[in-house]
This record gives structure tokens, C-alpha cells and sequence, in this order.
């Protein structure tokens, strides 16, 4: 038997899995755009997620609703975005990702934490929640972590590994742990 025969019915298959998947998440509720196409992925309240035209998210992304019967929380993608392997969407309240943005694997966004006053352990302690923006024609690297309340502004850059624990303005670029400001984008 020819090993190429293989590979084509092998990907034939993952097609029309692929449109299985889509349907189901369709059925349920997903909002999505023409052109757009999600690999396998986790997403518990797909009519919690609205997904623009022409996006691209790859297998592996894990999509959290946590207050799914809250009508002000959901996960919104604009449009031509793509989201690579193993990122992570955690969300309490909402998260916003604007037009033409890249996102790199591994990310994590996150719009919830907890307060931490001594005297009572961490697991009785009331959650905190701030929604998340990110602006359009934006570039998140690898496995960086974008957490509540941050708002990352039009045409900026976060290098890989960046820990996002405040705003960052319009057409800069900051990396680090905490994430801090390196230049103006030219």
C-alpha cells in the first residue's frame, strides 16, 4: 500500500472532524465569522465566544468561562487574529482582543485574582475580576501572561515570557516580569 494514501485519507479524516467539531460548537451557541477555523480546542460555553472573520486559532486553546450566566461575560475576537498551540483564556468578566492581532503560543490571559489580607488563607479570600482589552494590531509573544485590568493599546509589542500586570499605551514595545516599557515602536 502506498504511504501517501495514508497521509491523504489521515487528512481527510482531520477534515471532516474539523467541520464536526465547528458544527457542534455552532449549535451550541459559537459566534464565528467567515473564514475562521478553530483546531481542537476546549470551550465549555461556546455562546459565551464570539470570534470575528478570517481568524486563525490553532489546536489546544482552552477557553474559560466562569460566570457563564452573567450576560456581560464572554470572550470577544476581532477579526484576522490568530492564536497560537496552548494558550489560555480565563475569563470572569470579559476579555477583548481587537482586529489583527497576534497572539503566540502559550499565553495566558486572565481577568480574575484574589484579594490576599492576612489573617484568612488564600482559599476564603473574596475574587477580584477586570476586564481585558487589547487593542488592534497587536503582537503578544510566547508565553507571556496578560492579567486583569490591563489594557494593551493599538500597534503595540509584548516580547515572549512578559508577565502584563498593568496598561501599556499605543505603539510600544515592553518585555519582562514584571512587563516594562523598552521603546516607542517606530
Amino acid at each position: 500500500m502506498n504511504p501517501g494514501y495514508f497521509g491523504l485519507l489521515y487528512n481527510k479524516l482531520n477534515t471532516l472532524a474539523a467541520v464536526y467539531r465547528m458544527m457542534v460548537l455552532k449549535l451550541r451557541g459559537l459566534t464565528i465569522g467567515s473564514g475562521s477555523k478553530i483546531g481542537r480546542s476546549t470551550c465549555d460555553w461556546p455562546n459565551k465566544l464570539i470570534i470575528g472573520k478570517d481568524c486563525d486559532i490553532q489546536s489546544g486553546v482552552d477557553f474559560r468561562i466562569w460566570q457563564p450566566y452573567n450576560e456581560q461575560t464572554y470572550i470577544k475576537i476581532g477579526d484576522r487574529v490568530f492564536i497560537g498551540h496552548a494558550c489560555e483564556f480565563v475569563c470572569n468578566s470579559r476579555i477583548s482582543i481587537g482586529n489583527d492581532c497576534l497572539i503566540a503560543s502559550g499565553t495566558t490571559f486572565v481577568d480574575v485574582g484574589h484579594r490576599f489580607s492576612p489573617g484568612a488563607a488564600m482559599n476564603t479570600q473574596e475574587t477580584t475580576s477586570a476586564e481585558i482589552v487589547i487593542g488592534n494590531d497587536v503582537w503578544i509573544g510566547t508565553s507571556c501572561a496578560v492579567l486583569q485590568g490591563v489594557s494593551i493599546g493599538n500597534g503595540s509589542i509584548v516580547a515572549a515570557g512578559s508577565v502584563v500586570n498593568k496598561s501599556i499605551p499605543e505603539n510600544q514595545i515592553w518585555a519582562g516580569v514584571p512587563a516594562r516599557f523598552i521603546k516607542n515602536r517606530a
